[in-house]
């Protein structure tokens, strides 16, 4: 049985770049384009994983990451965005986030990062 993803990102471009990444190998479920679109679907559908932009109009990755560990909602988190801060990778994963990938490492991480992340364990893009 595939994994079920959600996926949320506010640029067009780059969410079907996502789904193209990502709908070979796992069930993508549903998609966003904000936060708050984001965290309605992942409290109604219970996807495994949701890979999430950061940068995201309404709540952006971090917050709908908080608000995941809040609600106490069994799905992981990978962050999924062109800003790569160490500052910004820590505050990821402090909210609860498993996985952080550079969207240039698409094609090379994402998938890596999913799989882990659907089995607790953590993965960050190394560049």
């Amino acid at each position: 049985m595939k994994l079920r993803i959600l996926i949320a990102d506010d640029n067009k471009k780059a969410l079907l770049a996502l789904i193209g990444a990502l709908s070979r190998e796992f069930d993508v479920i549903a998609t966003a384009d904000n936060g708050r679109s984001a965290l309605e679907q992942i409290s109604r559908l219970q996807p495994s994983v949701a890979v999430l932009d950061l940068n995201m109009p309404e709540l952006n990755g971090i917050e709908v990451t908080r608000e995941i560990a809040r609600l106490r909602l069994s799905c992981a988190v990978v962050i999924c965005t062109v800003a790569k801060a160490p500052e910004l990778i820590e505050a990821a994963l402090a909210a609860g986030a498993l996985g952080y990938v550079c969207k240039r490492r698409v094609l090379q991480d994402l998938s890596i990062a999913v799989k882990h992340a659907a089995q607790g364990e953590s993965f960050v893009s190394n560049s």
